[in-house]
């Protein structure tokens, strides 16, 4: 039996933590214009409540956000501080037709080996449909039924790969709230036009989209977009597994996701531009 290869982090340099995190709260607010608590920044983060309190508290002294007195909720500044505007909230309708660079195909071997589940590529087409471009998946690995490689758009409200693109343009989205009688494929699938408006802006907050059993009964699925060198988002990678295994790992594998996303992203940059690797990171003083 052939084992998985390591992992490969998400740069070559160092981050600092506490900087990524203060930068995925801003996205987070970003997302949320009728503001977000403590607690639901906690567990959008992954992190404990006190930790999601310092955050909101740091933005707010900084200029970033403002607290309302009554609610407690804690929504982005009108302006940043050093004015403008943060520009247009709504998500650019900007996804054209992609011909993918073959190293995107490194992304999905990537995120195969370290989850060692069936594992996708995908991009739109003229006609609204998304296409599967590239998949990993090994012999006996059950295979999501009745799943083809062209998803049209009246199928895109069910599929984590299809959310991850949808969420990023505006026009797709109006066009999929506009379908009239969406299949309900199981019991979960969202189909009502306010609930998919949510899950389009839960994608859009979080950074990845899920299905839990909304295509096909006994598979979950977890997607995220990637972005071109321009900061457009041109494809979505994801993976499908067994509900099982979701409820057991699917936070470890929707970090997998995110993380072989951010790569691909990051990378596609690099290579584009012809950026040079980041230099290491000074010592920090005092440290080990």
């Amino acid at each position: 039996m052939t084992e998985p290869r390591p992992a490969r982090g998400v740069g070559g340099g160092r981050s600092l933590k506490t900087a990524a995190e203060a930068l995925s709260a801003l996205r987070i607010l970003g997302a949320s214009p009728e503001g977000i608590t403590p607690e639901a920044l906690a567990a959008e983060l992954g992190k404990s409540t006190a930790t999601a309190r310092y955050l909101l508290n740091t933005l707010c002294q900084e200029g970033y956000a403002v607290r309302d007195k009554q609610s407690g909720t804690v929504r982005l500044h009108e302006s940043p501080p050093w004015g403008e505007a943060w520009g247009d909230p709504a998500p650019r309708d900007d996804l054209t037709r992609y011909e993918l660079p073959e190293r995107l195909s490194d992304a999905v071997t990537e995120l195969y080996w370290r989850t060692r589940q069936r594992t996708y590529l995908a991009r739109w087409e003229d006609d609204d449909a998304t296409v599967i471009v590239d998949a990993r998946g090994h012999q006996g690995l059950a295979r999501i039924p009745d799943l083809t490689e062209r998803i049209p758009l009246a199928s895109a409200h069910a599929l984590a790969v299809t959310k991850a693109l949808v969420a990023s343009s505006g026009a797709r989205a109006d066009r999929l709230r506009e379908q009239r009688d969406l299949t309900s494929f199981t019991g979960t699938t969202i189909t009502s036009t306010p609930a998919i408006e949510l899950e389009l802006a839960r994608v859009r907050r979080r950074g990845y989209a899920v299905d839990r059993e909304e295509y096909a009964e006994g598979f979950c699925c977890i997607g995220a977009p990637i972005f071109d060198p321009e900061g457009r988002v041109a494809a979505s990678i994801a993976i499908s597994t067994p509900a099982r295994r979701f409820e057991t790992h699917g936070d470890e594998l929707t970090g997998a996701v995110r993380d072989v996303a951010t790569t691909a992203t990051r990378s596609w940059l690099e290579a584009d531009t012809d950026l040079p690797p980041p230099r290491p990171a000074d010592p920090v003083p005092g440290g080990h």
